[in-house]
């Protein structure tokens, strides 16, 4: 076929034993390699991988490229079929070596090159090659020098182009997470926004509420005090109509005056007792409306807000599990293949850790598993491995309750313990316990004691989460981490 002129011997080697590949076959990432070659790689291997880039491979028997080998047999005919050039060749390219430039020509006596000295590591001509400076030097012709060398230059190129290749893979790597990084922004950033405006809702709808209180009280101590406004002007005009008729009748004679006079009484309609202007709480309660205003409503916001204990660090999460958006709930999913591989983010273990290294003092929380048929619940070292198959074990750095088929749970002891449990528990309190040393399950029911994880090393422990995967539409609900409540107990400032 015309087109297997393109490949250069170098394109049809195998990367792993650089020979003519033999028997090729080809994986999911695309790169080929011998049949042996790769099986020699995979020998005792539980995670197989590309030995080009590294990518997981999940077929157990890869498939033989029939193309790549027809272009690999058709390449090994042609290399038997050549035969030695023949002396038209020989006398073309002669003719076409006289036409050499000066600087293909030996500088000392102008003549053509043929050979190449090894200990000096340069071309000679006939002349230079019987001279006394390359006696006893081992020299070869000139072409078998260029093709030797140019072998070890290509051997050289491979490793170069391998790390091209790695150097290649990393900066789509760095691309793909800084769109992932993107975002991971712009989500965070509207749950930011979408918290803080539910707070302002709740502000808006509070100072509404007090202004409110506010209004109605001015509204109905102003009312009080029209009422008096309006009894002492009606005071003001009888007892005014009074004095003004008394004054006239002072200006009659003795007779008329003391005719009127009998019709005068002592008594007045109205007591100056009753008639104080300002009555008990007749001012505006200020103190009620705006004395420890701040406080009263940041006590009332607790009523609205929910503070779990624990919550999941995201970035640890493998890329099978999904989050809430506050991220105190966690269940299996489908794969999420933007997420990037970094260092902290289980890989093939579908788990996630909580945000925080819990160090001394004493630690609970609780975990809602509903009617799950498995999971995983504990705790963490810092330094457990996050890469590959992990074996969930004390041993290995995990102390954890699990739940599997059959309604089997577990203690991860090693190997791990079986457990009898009674009543199948719908939450789990956890109680990590750093003075002395142990990790405690409970059912939070009745709070009925499951196990406890005794002589814990001395170290700090990160909370652990394990939803496991789901069978065939089962095993679907989600492990949440259930909010406590927070109480308030004001104190002296010192």
């Amino acid at each position: 076929m015309a087109y297997q002129a393109s490949f250069s011997e170098e394109d049809l080697n195998c990367p792993v034993c650089y020979e003519l590949f033999t028997n090729p076959v080809v994986l999911e990432c695309s790169h080929s390699f011998c049949q042996t070659c790769i099986d020699k790689c995979w020998n005792g291997q539980f995670r197989r991988t590309c030995p080009v880039c590294r990518a997981l491979c999940l077929s157990e028997r890869p498939p033989v490229s029939l193309v790549l080998r027809n272009i690999v047999e058709s390449f090994r005919a042609r290399q038997q079929s050549s035969v030695e050039e023949t002396e038209e060749c020989r006398e073309e390219r002669q003719g076409r070596e006289s036409t050499q430039t000066p600087e293909e020509r030996c500088s000392a006596h102008g003549k053509r090159f043929f050979f190449f000295c090894e200990d000096d590591q340069e071309a000679l001509c006939t002349v230079c090659q019987r001279s006394r400076r390359h006696k006893d030097h081992q020299i070869i012709p000139l072409e078998e020098a260029a093709q030797e060398l140019k072998g070890k230059v290509r051997l050289s190129l491979r490793p170069l182009k391998e790390d091209l290749m790695t150097f290649e893979k990393q900066k789509a790597d760095c691309l793909r997470t800084t769109q992932f990084i993107k975002k991971q922004t712009r989500l965070t950033m509207d749950l930011v926004k979408k918290d803080f405006e539910q707070l302002h809702h709740f502000l808006r709808l509070e100072e509404a509420a007090r202004i409110s209180m506010l209004e109605d009280e001015a509204e109905m101590k102003n009312e009080i005090m029209q009422e008096k406004l309006e009894d002492l002007s009606n005071k003001i005009m009888s007892l005014s109509d009074t004095i003004q008729n008394k004054e006239s009748d002072l200006e009659k004679d003795d007779i008329q005056f003391l005719q009127v006079y009998k019709s005068y009484t002592d008594s007045v309609p109205y007591s100056l007792q009753d008639s104080n202007v300002l009555e008990p709480d007749s001012l505006i309660d200020v103190a009620k409306h705006v004395g420890n205003l701040k406080f009263k409503v940041w006590e009332k916001m607790l009523g609205q807000v929910q503070y779990s204990p624990i919550i999941m660090e995201p970035n640890s999460a493998a890329k099978w599990l999904k989050l809430s958006e506050d991220l105190t709930s966690v269940h299996y999913g489908d794969l999420q293949s933007d997420i990037p591989d970094n260092p902290e983010r289980f890989d093939l273990c579908v788990c996630v850790l909580g945000n925080e290294t819990l160090g001394t003092g004493v630690h609970c929380w609780e975990v809602e598993v509903g009617n799950k048929t498995k999971w995983d619940l504990g705790v963490v070292m810092e330094s457990v491995s996050r890469q590959g198959i992990l074996n969930v074990n004390s041993e290995s750095g995990f102390w954890a309750l699990a739940l599997r088929e059959g309604g089997q749970y577990s203690a991860s002891t090693k190997p791990w313990t079986r457990l009898c449990v009674k009543r199948k528990p719908h939450r789990i309190r956890v109680c990590l316990n750093n003075n002395d040393k142990e990790i405690s399950f409970y059912d939070p029911l009745d709070m009925t004691h499951i196990y406890t994880f005794s002589h814990l090393p001395t170290k700090k422990f990160i909370p652990f989460f394990s939803p496991c995967v789901s069978d065939k539409g089962s095993n679907t609900e989600p492990l949440r981490i259930l909010a406590v409540k927070v109480a308030i107990t004001p104190e002296l400032a010192d």
